[in-house]
């Protein structure tokens, strides 16, 4: 009997609340293992958002993946769980224990298409070896909008089919390891002028531009044989008038599955996000997602509950409010077993095949995370040739505020997590290797910057930074209005190194030597202070 027929067989002998749960992707606060396993046993779902905040090095990690997958197996519908992390190079978990390189706009600029698949396969190796089986990346978005608050260093570019080529090849690279790779934001999130974490986002296109720009790189994912798509909340007035793509079964559907050609599973992003909660009530959201064509409802931004409401009630009553939905018949069965028949032939297909199907490249990952970030750097502009320093007396100054770095490593459990900051690592890797420069403080240059102008004898070489924090930003314009005044008080000095994209050259007309990493990792920050 194929596949396809056993699932039919099993969906019939479950309850309405099996089947409900089994198409929900929830996360959990802190260490809540006993919350975790309840959701499993007793709310019967599908899988797991996983960060830090669960399981902070690979031991724990590891723990909690067999403890959650043993509580799956005792169920009648034994499928695996999904355990997903947003690991994504700009974005990623258990950061000290493994290799992200530059992320995405660093392999980007890199270039290498056999680069960026190795270094998703690196992603993927690593996150299996704690029995994570599902990568939420690459992102598929395209930087039309370098303004753009939270997409940035997440995307491979500014051009579709420069973004499709890369995308593709992380998709390669996650199948070489067998584990799960998921393409997001659909239909694309790199043209909104706002943040989806923090409201609704509107992008104002018609499906004519969309098929020629943003769905490029997601075609490219879907001929690579993509298995999940994960939706955007924002809204495209011209496709869909009344509902964000996560609830428009125009776009899941229409386009996503007729048009594309799509056959794998669609995941919602995070339904608590402000962009969602600001506007839909909780079950009546993850209602209309599954009725718009989603295959999983994910709640993986407990972070914006579980301080502030009790965040294990509301996935309580979103839940009970689509089992409710079911046997009202406001919600037909027949949409949820058709949701749970493509879960569940998927799931079993997938995982009753052996993991890994090529040759390992844990070996060689941090060779490969080295290789990405330094062929990542760009000299953007260099028109009074002050670089490179070649052993020259330089000062060095950071742009950003400091205050600004207790972000980094966030109670998200997500974002960048990097345990230093870019300006950590430059400055411990400019000591390691005996560089004699002037450091000026956050503080002296401030002071230097509001003083009277007195000459500078050397070249100032100002680093400025970009994390791509989810619902919060960096500093990013104050750093932009410092290093406009270190050039108008001294136009010939100043050098930007940016740890960073470099969208903000746009405001820096008159600076004559730019070089940019695409990257504030710490891989890439000590490739550029080598470079010092």
């Amino acid at each position: 009997m194929d596949i396809e027929k056993k699932v039919a067989q099993l969906i019939d002998t479950l309850s309405v609340e099996e089947k409900v749960g089994q198409l929900f992707v929830l996360a959990f606060a802190g260490e809540d293992r006993d919350y975790a396993k309840t959701l499993v046993k007793e709310r019967h779902i599908g899988g797991f958002y996983i960060t830090d905040d669960n399981a902070a090095n690979p031991t724990s990690a590891a723990q909690l993946a067999r403890e959650l997958q043993h509580e799956a197996s005792l169920r009648a519908c034994d499928a695996p769980l999904l355990l997903a992390v947003d690991q994504e190079g700009a974005w990623g978990i258990l950061t000290q224990y493994t290799d992200l390189g530059p992320g995405n706009l660093g392999l980007g600029k890199a270039d290498n298409t056999a680069l960026t698949a190795d270094m998703y396969q690196v992603f993927a190796e690593q996150m299996q070896e704690v029995g994570y089986n599902t990568l939420l990346s690459p992102c598929a978005d395209v930087n039309a909008n370098p303004d753009n608050p939270i997409i940035g260093l997440r995307a491979f570019g500014e051009q579709s089919h420069h973004v499709a080529r890369h995308v593709a090849a992380a998709v390669r690279g996650v199948q070489r390891s067998g584990s799960l790779s998921c393409a997001k934001h659909f239909p694309g999130h790199g043209d909104t002028h706002s943040d989806s974490h923090q409201t609704l986002p509107e992008v104002d296109k018609s499906l004519q531009q969309l098929m020629r720009e943003d769905l490029l790189p997601f075609k490219a994912a879907i001929e690579t044989g993509v298995p999940l798509i994960m939706t955007s909340h924002i809204r495209y007035p011209q496709i869909d008038p009344d509902y964000p793509a996560t609830l428009s079964a125009t776009i899941l559907q229409g386009i996503l599955r007729q048009q594309l050609g799509f056959e794998g599973l669609i995941i919602t992003d995070s339904m608590n996000m402000w962009s969602m909660r600001k506007n839909y009530a909780p079950a009546e959201a993850a209602i209309l997602a599954l009725q718009a064509g989603a295959n999983l409802v994910m709640l993986s931004e407990e972070h914006y509950e579980n301080s502030t409401t009790p965040y294990k009630a509301i996935q309580a009553q979103t839940i009970d409010g689509v089992v409710a939905a079911v046997k009202q018949g406001s919600l037909p069965e027949s949409v949820v077993d058709a949701r749970l028949q493509q879960v569940l032939a998927f799931k079993y297909q997938h995982f009753a095949a052996s993991l890994h199907t090529a040759a390992s490249v844990l070996e060689s990952a941090n060779e490969l995370a080295r290789e990405a970030a330094v062929a990542a750097i760009r000299v953007v502009r260099n028109e009074r040739r002050q670089w490179p320093l070649e052993g020259r007396a330089f000062t060095l100054a950071f742009a950003a505020d400091p205050k600004g770095y207790d972000n980094i490593v966030n109670s998200r459990g997500i974002g960048p997590n990097d345990p230093n900051s870019a300006r950590d690592v430059i400055l411990s890797t400019l000591a390691e290797r005996g560089r004699e420069y002037r450091l000026w403080q956050h503080d002296q240059l401030m002071a230097a910057l509001q003083a009277p102008t007195e000459p500078l004898a050397e070249p100032l070489v100002l680093i400025t930074e970009d994390y791509p924090l989810p619902g919060e930003s960096f500093d990013v314009v104050a750093q932009q209005q410092r290093v406009q005044q270190a050039l108008q008080k001294w136009p010939d000095k100043v050098i930007v190194i940016a740890m960073r994209s470099d969208y903000e050259i746009t405001q820096y007309a008159d600076l004559s030597t730019y070089v940019c990493a695409y990257s504030s990792r710490a891989v890439s920050a000590r490739a550029m202070a080598e470079q010092l």
